[in-house]
């Protein structure tokens, strides 16, 4: 994501609803094909329902990509250094553009914009209701990766902030008049986490973050007839409605 994604406030926000692009992208190259295998086969010897699949799949992608990027790191130590980058980033919460500048082999900063649009990939269930959702974000957003260790230059401490809106609706799969809309209203927001990868040398890098972008919170209003103070209460502590929404990208950049 421009190292980070602003979280979208939908129902699921936290699932990973845009693993196929991660999975498109991902097998569609060489770096993807060092842990392609590997998926299939813990898929194959799993039982459990599709969704938990596509979860684990998620998971796992992010986990490989990981140490993917700290092997092509080890491959691209004997590069140059490059001033300037552009990239593209994927996670839960739709693709982004991330324009780089390295000040220096240890400090980057990094202006990315993005944008989601789409339905939940499953339903969720909230105080004893089920409910099926839709989310919409835009945003932008300028940070600075630091590398503290010049020997492992692979490890980036990355903070932030962020502009943009985020709305989720959510729908009671039941009840068609028990609806609510998420929103989160509050600019700028902050976002802290750590990297993976993306070293600030010429051609192409690869990069995982996780991290966390810290809100005030958001705003739940019923929109249907029918309305449940319990399920409004229990929402801000959903995953994926609360002030922290976690973050999970993967990257590919182009150093030059």
């Amino acid at each position: 994501m421009m190292e980070m994604c602003f979280m979208t406030a939908k129902k699921g926000i936290l699932h990973f609803h845009d693993s196929d692009i991660y999975h498109k992208w991902l097998f569609s190259t060489n770096f993807g094909a060092c842990f392609e295998d590997t998926i299939e086969t813990n898929l194959a010897a799993t039982s459990k329902p599709f969704i938990m699949k596509k979860f684990s799949t998620s998971v796992l992608a992010a986990v490989f990509t990981a140490a993917c990027a700290f092997a092509t790191a080890q491959e691209d130590a004997g590069k140059a250094f490059a001033d300037y980058g552009v990239g593209l980033g994927f996670s839960p919460f739709g693709p982004s553009l991330n324009l780089t500048h390295n000040l220096s082999a240890q400090t980057t900063i990094n202006v990315g914009i993005g944008a989601f649009s789409g339905d939940n990939p499953w339903d969720q269930e909230i105080a004893g209701s089920t409910f099926s959702g839709t989310g919409e974000t835009n945003w932008m957003g300028v940070f600075i990766n630091h590398r503290p260790f010049s020997e492992y230059d692979w490890f980036r401490v990355n903070v932030g902030i962020g502009i943009g809106g985020i709305e989720g609706t959510l729908e009671d799969v039941n009840n068609a008049n028990h609806t609510y809309s998420v929103r989160y209203g509050d600019n700028p927001v902050g976002y802290v986490g750590v990297g993976f990868g993306s070293r600030p040398v010429e051609g192409f890098t690869f990069g995982f973050d996780l991290g966390g972008l810290h809100t005030s919170g958001a705003v739940v209003t019923a929109t249907g007839t029918d309305v449940n103070m319990e399920v409004m209460e229990a929402i801000p502590d959903t995953p994926g409605y609360g002030r922290v929404l976690p973050n999970l990208q993967l990257s590919v950049n182009y150093g030059f």
